[in-house]
């Protein structure tokens, strides 16, 4: 339950300095008076996402939650029974769960894990989730990064994965072509010589075996797919 706000402590400096101005910075917010506050570039797209939300939204599993925004969000919603944020960044992990206690959001948890782990225990968190987000993440799964090994150099196993802890849809908006990727992550994927298995064509054949996509407008250049699960 929300904590009355004339009742709220000022948010720990330290945490309200790190959500509000952090890497990545389109998912920066402010914590205000009890309210979330999101800055423009995580506001200019927010309606995209939330858009494709079923109404009611009864619960929500984001995928990599960084600093925890949407899953907050989610929470405050009255039809939000459970609201759950994963990452493999200890310090996002610690300043959403800090935010979430500080607006009393008794229905968000986040969690230091994979979505390999969270697919193994996904009955342990009430099972798969009717509303599933997958932001600027795909890429990483499947490369992995300086902060965590890839899930799986393999599309197929990866929407697998997905189909395991999603019980409705998947909201999924990520780059699906390696020429667009981040200079970083396609010298990643020549190290790895995956460089020829990253693309629209094998990145959707993948997620028709478990999902009816649905293309849709991209969000500042990047695909958005609704993913139905089938």
């Amino acid at each position: 339950m929300n904590r009355n706000p004339e009742h709220l402590p000022d948010l720990d400096p330290r945490i309200a300095a790190y959500v509000s101005s952090s890497y990545p910075h389109n998912l920066d917010y402010r914590v205000v008076r009890g309210a979330l506050k999101p800055r423009w570039k995580l506001r200019s797209r927010l309606g995209r996402f939330q858009a494709l939300y079923p109404d009611p939204l009864d619960d929500l599993l984001d995928l990599s939650s960084s600093k925890g925004y949407f899953v907050l969000d989610a929470a405050r919603r009255a039809s939000c029974r459970r609201a759950l944020g994963i990452d493999v960044h200890p310090p996002d992990v610690e300043a959403s769960t800090a935010v979430a206690a500080h607006l009393g959001l008794d229905s968000a948890s986040f969690l230091l894990t994979t979505l390999r782990e969270l697919s193994k225990s996904i009955d342990d968190h009430g099972g798969p989730f009717r509303t599933v987000l997958l932001i600027n993440t795909y890429p990483y799964l499947f490369f992995g990064s300086e902060r965590s090994e890839a899930t799986a150099h393999d599309h197929e196993e990866l929407f697998r994965l997905l189909a395991t802890v999603t019980a409705e849809r998947l909201i999924f908006s990520n780059r699906v072509n390696l020429e667009v990727l981040p200079r970083h992550i396609q010298s990643r994927a020549r190290d790895l010589q995956l460089d020829a298995r990253y693309n629209e064509e094998q990145i959707r054949t993948a997620a028709e075996a478990h999902f009816e996509v649905q293309e849709l407008r991209p969000v500042k250049r990047i695909p958005l797919w609704l993913l139905l699960r089938r």
